[in-house]
């Protein structure tokens, strides 16, 4: 059972470089076009809640269908895996239409710029509070051993895997979203006002 956890964990890790790369490799404009970078941000974010979506799921279904099937602590693992899911899948719906309700081609370059810093901040804070929950994991766990209660045991080692999913998430997708970032600060830097307007120069 075990090994087969981190195969899936690997596999999934594997589908969301695939899923998400692409999006660094083609982020890529020769023009001065802030909505550019802003619609490759939206892009990405939609990848990436859907693909948070898709991990919810899949922890909802086998975590619900392990809570009956299972015994001792790993009842309760899949327990809290389908439980913690649940605020994921709600989450990444709420993420989703957020992301909808903004209109990539009518912002500005300073709201542009604004929502891409935005976003790579709350990845890092995210990546922060990931950090917070595997440490929560470890300590329910270990208190589990000594309190011998497989609820707590279960509870731990769960929040220890979701904990370290959110967590590898978050810092695959600031890696991949603060190279957007950067380059939209950068685009800036080429500009040179004249009198007919603004000038790139590359």
């Amino acid at each position: 059972m075990r090994y087969t956890r981190i195969l899936c964990s690997i596999f999934l890790f594997s589908a969301l470089i695939s899923v998400l790369l692409p999006e660094m490799l083609h982020a890529q404009n020769d023009t001065f076009d802030a909505q550019f970078y802003a619609q490759k941000s939206q892009d990405l974010q939609k990848k990436g809640m859907i693909f948070l979506g898709s991990w919810a799921t899949l922890n909802i279904l086998s975590g619900s269908a392990g809570y009956i099937l299972s015994e001792n602590d790993t009842k309760y693992f899949y327990q809290m895996n389908a439980g913690w899911n649940l605020v994921n899948l709600g989450i990444a719906g709420f993420a989703l239409y957020g992301i909808s309700q903004i209109d990539a081609s009518a912002l500005s370059y300073s709201e542009s710029l604004g929502e891409l810093q935005n976003l790579d901040k709350v990845l890092l804070f995210n990546a922060g509070l990931d950090v917070g929950y595997m440490a929560a994991g470890a300590w329910l766990w270990e208190r589990g051993i000594r309190k011998e209660s497989q609820r707590l045991e279960g509870y731990g080692k769960s929040l220890i895997l979701q904990g370290g999913f959110l967590f590898v998430f978050d810092l695959v997708l600031y890696m991949i979203h603060s190279p957007l970032t950067n380059d939209l600060i950068q685009l800036s830097d080429r500009l040179e006002l004249t009198a007919s307007g603004f000038k790139v120069h590359f």
